[in-house]
């Protein structure tokens, strides 16, 4: 009798082991795939995030809709997926005469960023003006007519201003003054 007793004790000794082993590697996995599943959801929410709109490195470049100088409407997220060059202008602007063939150079020789040039209507005397500076350095990339609202949103007081603007829409660098076709390769070549 006392080797059944024995027998029996062993035995619930046993399960009592293999259902704590099981339990205590059960645990684990649970404890395992809370901290991978609230890691996922983390990356998930950070991919996620709204970026804020400005005028700032590392921000969203601010969204516009503009007339473009064959009377089409024009987005700047039109260009998403692409590099882009946003270029504010005046026909008047000495500066901006001399950056000009640069542009249409430059534009000329990328496939993946567009230059998107913002005549300052603002500070024209005649809009006509506007396309008749495009004419004379025959530039045939982007260009619309810029209203009050982006000026001040994109900080423009001086001519040119500029911006260098990644696939997603966020801006890299904000430029001051004129620049060359050799500056802007270099410059867009840093960003993937």
């Amino acid at each position: 009798m006392k080797k059944i007793i024995w027998a029996i004790l062993g035995l619930v000794l046993i399960f009592v082991l293999v259902d704590f082993g099981y339990d205590f590697v059960q645990e684990r996995k649970d404890e395992k795939q809370a901290a991978s599943d609230a890691r996922i959801q983390q990356e998930e929410s950070q991919s996620e995030q709204v970026l804020e709109e400005g005028n700032n490195s590392g921000q969203l470049a601010y969204e516009f809709e503009a007339e473009d100088m064959a009377g089409n409407m024009v987005k700047l997220s039109d260009y998403r997926g692409k590099k882009v060059f946003l270029n504010f202008w005046a026909s008047w602007c000495p500066p901006c005469k001399v950056e000009m063939p640069h542009l249409k150079e430059f534009s000329e020789t990328q496939e993946d960023v567009v230059v998107l040039g913002v005549n300052v209507t603002t500070s024209e005397t005649d809009l006509a003006n506007a396309q008749l500076f495009l004419d004379e350095f025959d530039v045939d990339y982007p260009n619309v007519y810029g209203t009050q609202k982006m000026f001040n949103l994109y900080r423009v007081q001086s001519l040119p201003t500029s911006y260098i603007i990644d696939s997603q829409g966020i801006i890299q660098e904000r430029i001051v003054g004129p620049v060359t076709k050799d500056i802007l390769t270099t410059k867009f070549d840093l960003i993937k």
